[in-house]
């Protein structure tokens, strides 16, 4: 069985939601699973933004786009390297040190995650193909299996219309994961695409343990 089953893809196309049916099908089965996500509320870089924040209620230091031009330009390099740093523990703690104790880890939420949306609020899309993409590609235990979930951005906004999404928002995530993609097939990284859009859960559940009963390897065609 994979070392890691990972989710990664926009909000709203059913990442936690399979992710939870995967790790109780699992379960079911007898197999040792640990449910995890590991995302920016779990680094430093997040706290700083908050202290940030109410420090700044009106002066527009960050929005839900990131810092104001100004500061990202200051700040870009040495921020990058907060997020390495601050992400590492959760990484030890909810990734590897459960994977050496034996258990399939299942994560709704992991370092593409993570990549993509720093891009975002740095306003680098050259963040997805440099070292430290590479970097973070490395994390991706080998023997893991990667599903990348993704839907229509119509669907997308109306599962999440009460979230502070928007349509460009939606449409740069689903780019920069598209490149990524591309630089995994490189890794090695099994990677299978689901689609969520019109498919039921229970179907795209169904598809998602056709992948899983293969118990190998395959490449994003």
């Amino acid at each position: 069985m994979y070392k890691l089953i990972y989710f990664f893809g926009p909000d709203g196309t059913g990442k936690s939601t399979h992710a939870d049916l995967v790790a109780t099908h699992l379960r079911q089965m007898g197999l040792r699973v640990w449910r995890t996500s590991v995302k920016q509320h779990h680094t430093l870089s997040y706290l700083l933004l908050r202290m940030l924040s109410r420090r700044n209620p009106r002066g527009k230091v960050i929005n839900y786009c990131g810092f104001n031009d100004v500061l990202t330009h200051r700040i870009r390099t040495p921020w990058k390297i907060l997020e390495i740093m601050s992400l590492f523990p959760a990484i030890l703690y909810r990734i590897i040190l459960l994977s050496l104790l034996g258990y399939i880890i299942i994560c709704d939420r992991y370092v593409l995650d993570t990549l993509v949306s720093l891009s975002y609020f740095l306003k680098d899309p050259k963040l997805i193909s440099g070292m430290f993409a590479k970097l973070m590609a490395k994390l991706i235990p080998n023997g893991s299996l990667l599903f990348y979930m993704n839907a229509e951005t119509g669907v997308i906004l109306k599962r999440k219309e009460n979230e502070l999404l928007t349509t460009q928002l939606i449409e740069y995530y689903r780019q920069a994961y598209e490149d990524i993609i591309k630089q995994l097939k490189r890794y090695g990284l099994a990677v299978a695409r689901i689609c969520t859009t019109t498919t039921s859960i229970k179907n795209v559940h169904e598809i998602i343990l056709s992948y899983l009963s293969l118990n190998k390897q395959f490449l994003d065609g």
